[in-house]
């Protein structure tokens, strides 16, 4: 049977119309993700491998990583409703100096009390969460759909871009200025508010029409959301394993042997597969169509993983490029699926519903990032306890790029 998920998920004619973004707009949500992405490329792996570093254990180190999942799970449906009612602008605005806040926390926790970090980074999910709803539904909904999966992989690449710059840039900053290191990340997001809020002035930063309006009939209808189980699951397979890896990886490399800094670089090089496959991906699933490209994300991730795998085992043997490689792999998997399934989630949602559809998404890549480092640490634990160190992130990862290309195929069927 042919893919026709290019077919299938094709809008109205009203959804056909060239993008409404404005460029200022798009330097405005370019912006607030590279920030989003460089507070969890700088947050999870450094704080991970500074606890590491300090005797605390990977249940700790999981646990603290996990509450800016537990933040962004929890107050996705509020935010997507906010949304609805406030406006894009106003929401991104609060995001961002929330994360400010937040980045100042992180190393007064550090310097003082690192139980604090628990609540801390909880506040760093909620202020996150606002960014990326307000961002994305800004995008579904000024996007022209023969385009969406391209702009959203630009999207998804400039997250992933802030992501690895701030593991290079956050090991560098903390070998040369210590803790001090998130102040500057604080101070970026002081700067960048500003710039956000002016760009997203004007419609596109509004609140939605019909609540404006008060004509509520029109989202009077329910959401679809077996339709939308495949988009879904794209928000879980990207939360648990950047999560993960971010998080917990830095931990297992360590146990290895590896020094702090070759296993932050090993993360580091896993985000740039990341950024380097989302443009990839996304010009794939406009031209052949979403699930082909899912498809072939899941069969080439677990390649990945198992190659990982092995050669994780044996970093101290003079495999760590090969490794490195292999986790740059996973990586291009990982981040192929985000703008994949944002493209199917607006492809197949209608323009009105879009807030409570992206709220969903993000809440279950929230719950996805509580439980994907958590999972890796019992992992860390169970494949120490058995000699097999060095399975842990790959086994994970291996099994949820399992889980997806089964969903495909069970969508394939449903939604012929």
């Amino acid at each position: 049977m042919a893919d026709t998920s290019t077919i299938e998920t094709q809008p109205d004619s009203s959804s056909l119309k060239h993008s409404t973004l404005r460029p200022g707009a798009v330097i405005a949500l370019i912006a607030s993700m590279l920030l989003v992405g460089t507070s969890f490329g700088a947050v999870a792996p450094l704080v991970s491998s500074l606890l590491e570093t300090r005797g605390f254990n990977e249940y700790f180190t999981g646990g603290v990583s996990a509450m800016l999942a537990v933040a962004i799970a929890v107050f996705s449906p509020a935010v997507g409703k906010l949304v609805e009612r406030v406006g894009s602008q106003r929401i991104n605005f609060i995001g961002l100096l929330g994360q400010a806040l937040g980045f100042a926390g992180l190393g007064l926790a550090l310097a003082y009390y690192e139980p604090l970090l628990f609540l801390v980074r909880f506040e760093l999910g909620a202020a996150a969460n606002m960014t990326f709803i307000a961002a994305e539904v800004a995008l579904l909904r000024g996007v022209a759909a023969a385009i969406r999966g391209r702009v959203m992989a630009a999207y998804g690449s400039s997250l992933a871009v802030g992501f690895s710059s701030g593991v290079f840039f956050s090991d560098w900053a903390y070998d040369r200025i210590g803790l001090w290191c998130f102040g500057l990340v604080a101070a970026a997001a002081l700067f960048i508010a500003p710039i956000a809020w002016w760009g997203m002035r004007g419609a596109i930063g509004k609140p939605s029409p019909h609540v404006a309006s008060k004509d509520l009939e029109i989202s009077a209808s329910p959401l679809a959301w077996r339709s939308l189980w495949l988009s879904l699951f794209g928000a879980i397979v990207f939360g648990a394993l950047d999560m993960a890896i971010a998080g917990t990886y830095p931990v297992e490399g360590q146990r290895l042997g590896l020094t702090r800094s070759e296993a932050m670089n090993i993360v580091g090089f896993t985000a740039l597969g990341m950024v380097f496959s989302q443009p990839l991906c996304g010009w794939l699933a406009d031209k052949f169509g979403a699930r082909k490209t899912l498809a072939g994300i899941g069969i080439f991730g677990i390649l990945c993983c198992i190659a990982a795998g092995v050669l994780s085992q044996r970093v101290l043997a003079g495999e760590k490029i090969w490794a490195t490689v292999a986790f740059v792999g996973i990586g291009v998997g990982v981040g192929g699926t985000y703008p994949v399934s944002l493209k199917i989630l607006g492809d197949r949602t209608p323009p009105e519903k879009l807030p409570i559809a992206n709220a969903r998404f993000s809440m279950l890549y929230g719950y996805a990032s509580l439980f994907g480092p958590i999972l890796s640490a019992f992992a860390i634990d169970v494949m120490e306890s058995f000699g097999y160190l060095g399975w842990a992130v790959p086994g994970l990862s291996g099994v949820t790029m399992a889980i997806l290309l089964a969903l495909v195929m069970w969508d394939r069927k449903k939604k012929p």
